[in-house]
């Protein structure tokens, strides 16, 4: 299920950004790509998204991200504990689903959009046990030049194991909507 959805989105949203990268170490398959605010309108736009929604979306910078949990233990993923960085260190705020559904609240979204909406965001949190994929979009505030990624997962059954930590530098956004 998780590769079907995976290969949805690279169907729907394909890359555009040379910041497109794939990356795997200790363990962990990751894929990251930028989308462009003009896809991100027309995917949500397709799927019933009210015009003042697709302005909000528009702010933010989205990225699609892909994980392969090629160890032999549980992974977990928490986009939470992802850290974004400028080139000069300065921090980037990552853009919540709490932080989604209040901005839905606010904006009237109706409940079916919404949820659209939801399925195509990285859970909170979830496990991921040896061989399993997920994939989804993570959104940030959209910062002015490139930046890095910190991906942290916990391992282990509990999350008690190593912390497994993958940088991916030189990512960027679109410039529409973008800011220091």
């Amino acid at each position: 299920m998780s590769r079907l959805f995976i290969l949805f989105l690279w169907f729907c949203f394909p890359p555009v950004f040379a910041a497109d990268a794939k990356l795997a170490q200790d363990g962990v398959e990751l894929f990251v790509s930028a989308r462009t605010p003009e896809q991100m309108r027309a995917f949500y736009g397709a799927r019933g998204m009210p015009p003042a929604a697709l302005q909000e979306i528009s702010k933010a910078c989205f990225l699609t991200v892909g994980v392969r949990n090629r160890r032999a233990e549980t992974l977990w993923l928490e986009p939470a504990a992802w850290r974004f960085i400028t080139a000069s260190g300065k921090p980037i705020a990552h853009i919540s689903r709490q932080q989604w559904k209040a901005r839905w609240v606010a904006l009237q979204v109706p409940l079916a959009a919404q949820s659209t909406f939801g399925w195509t965001q990285l859970p909170e949190s979830r496990d991921l046990y040896p061989d399993e994929s997920a994939g989804a979009n993570v959104s940030i505030v959209p910062p002015a030049g490139s930046f890095s990624l910190i991906a942290r997962f916990r391992s282990g059954a509990q999350g008690d194991g190593p912390m497994i930590e993958l940088t991916v530098p030189n990512l960027s956004c679109s410039r529409e909507g973008a800011s220091q």
